[in-house]
């Protein structure tokens, strides 16, 4: 006869029970392995319950219940206590009134709750899994819903708009003078700093499913500091957004930046930035490959897109990274992916430069001369030194099919680089007010906001309505510096667009929509 058990032993056996790295929870957590998950935390005691696995974002708590303790075919199994009864009976039904507890609490709180009995998981953990993973890989319909994150004066997201698939539902911009175009184009107020933790908290309150981010390029660029991430206000707003992502877990993210990122620092700010979003955040990433060591493996320039090569005449290599959720889609499902991104756009906005061009432009964007014979020494001095610094005309005689240089948020430079030949009766010699010295001679001019407009795509094209009107303006009272570091800040929207379209089929070759 086995003798009966005194409560202090009764204790010592309680105390001895494992309530985390259960063989049931190890059995789970390898089968999700298995399927590429390991986006959870375990045993998160932030979560009412501790759950044995969370998926934060997604707000999926997993428990994996012993059927003993937990009371599993609780009314044979009740009757089936040999030894002390009333005490194991009193102590499991209070286990199961506190499972039910947990489990509708959480669920008030939006949570999807998944409880496995031991019994389940021993039979298939595979199957438990599956179940888990049925959860996951939920999409929504579209339109799908978007936040633009740096969003300047709205690019990126117009980009988007235009397939008809995306919807924007928040943004966040710091500059003011943007904030205020952005309000006059859409009608939503962007003024937010996505660094704010009240910010963030209300992204994870915000149902959305697409993330954008241009986020700032100027201490990645050649004309800024290169200090990348040592930067604190400008570097480090990636590590931001990254926290975003983590809270809110994305379907897709798309991120542009200048192309000097993927080689600034010997191409560790652009490691840094890959190994974040692949292993810490389980992202798969276009371009990127995991080895059997599950380092990333990819070629640097293979993210470096050309605006030149998708139908309008500036040479504007950028950085484009677009990523889907682990989560919400499977290993098998990205094997299904065969084209990397889009080299190229077939349609062609202009043949050249010259089909940009305005004619008769005010006096005032003709430079005055002395100002052009500063830059035309400044120029020579440069080449006597081995250098290709200086001014630029890039709608010369002699060039057949002229293409701009980057337009710059800098503005002196980019406007610089981007002088345009236009001789017209009457300019040479004229005073002109704020200019020191009369009008060149040589028919030399800056370009004009508008061209700048027409070579990012939001001037005669992408706020284009049905009848071919061109809705796209600035406020009244903003000045032509202000307009120029606003498209130079900005992106290509007919790049952006084919890279949301490009998005748009491979959801469709991974889901079959």
């Amino acid at each position: 006869m086995i003798p009966k058990k005194t409560k202090e032993q009764i204790t010592k056996n309680m105390k001895s029970v494992r309530t985390k790295d259960t063989a049931l929870e190890n059995m789970v957590y390898q089968a999700l392995l298995r399927q590429g998950i390991h986006t959870f935390s375990r045993n998160d005691k932030s979560i009412l319950g501790k759950p044995d696995f969370v998926f934060h974002a997604r707000k999926i708590a997993v428990f994996c219940d012993g059927d003993y303790w937990h009371g599993y075919n609780w009314d044979v199994a009740k009757h089936q206590i040999k030894s002390n009864q009333e005490f194991w009976i009193r102590k499991i039904e209070k286990t199961m009134q506190h499972d039910l507890e947990v489990t509708h609490n959480l669920q008030e709180q939006g949570w999807a709750v998944l409880r496995f009995w031991g019994n389940e998981i021993k039979r298939s953990a595979d199957e438990c899994v599956q179940r888990i993973i049925q959860k996951l890989r939920i999409l929504p319909e579209f339109p799908f819903r978007t936040i633009d994150l740096c969003a300047g004066i709205g690019g990126i997201r117009r980009g988007f708009e235009l397939t008809g698939q995306f919807q924007n539902v928040l943004s966040a911009e710091i500059d003011k003078s943007a904030c205020k175009t952005y309000m006059h184009l859409y009608g939503d107020d962007p003024q937010y700093d996505i660094t704010d933790k009240n910010f963030k908290q209300l992204v994870e309150s915000t149902n959305y499913e697409v993330l954008l981010a241009g986020f700032p390029c100027q201490t990645f660029s050649r004309v800024g500091l290169q200090e990348g991430f040592e930067n604190e206000e400008n570097g480090q707003i990636f590590f931001h957004i990254a926290d975003i992502i983590k809270r809110t877990r994305p379907i897709v993210v798309f991120l542009e930046n200048v192309d000097r990122l993927v080689s600034h620092n010997g191409g560790e700010t652009f490691n840094t930035i890959i190994n974040i979003l692949t292993i810490e955040l389980g992202y798969h990433v276009i371009g990127v490959e995991l080895d059997d060591n599950h380092v990333p493996v990819y070629e640097p320039n293979s993210f470096i897109r050309n605006s030149k090569d998708f139908g309008v005449p500036q040479n504007r290599p950028r950085t484009y990274i677009v990523c889907f959720d682990t989560e919400r889609f499977s290993q098998e499902q990205f094997s299904r992916i065969q084209e990397p991104l889009p080299l190229q756009r077939n349609e062609q906005l202009y043949n050249d430069l010259n089909d940009v061009l305005e004619h008769d432009v005010a006096p005032r964007f003709y430079m005055s001369s002395g100002y052009l014979d500063t830059l035309i020494k400044h120029r020579q001095r440069q080449e006597a030194k081995g250098y290709g610094f200086g001014y630029r005309v890039v709608n010369a005689p002699e060039i057949d099919h002229p293409v701009a240089n980057t337009l710059m948020a800098t503005g002196g430079s980019g406007k610089e680089r981007n002088l345009i030949y236009d001789p017209r009766e009457g300019i040479s010699g004229q005073i002109v007010n704020r200019k020191k010295t009369p009008l060149n001679d040589m028919g030399i001019r800056m370009m004009t906001p508008t061209e700048w407009g027409k070579l990012q795509g939001f001037i005669n094209y992408a706020f284009l309505d049905e009848n071919n009107n061109d809705l796209f303006s600035f406020p009244d009272d903003m000045p032509n510096a202000q307009r120029y570091k606003q498209f130079g800040n900005s992106v290509t929207i007919p790049v952006i667009e084919k890279m949301a379209y490009y998005i748009l089929d491979c959801i469709h070759e991974m889901t079959e929509y």
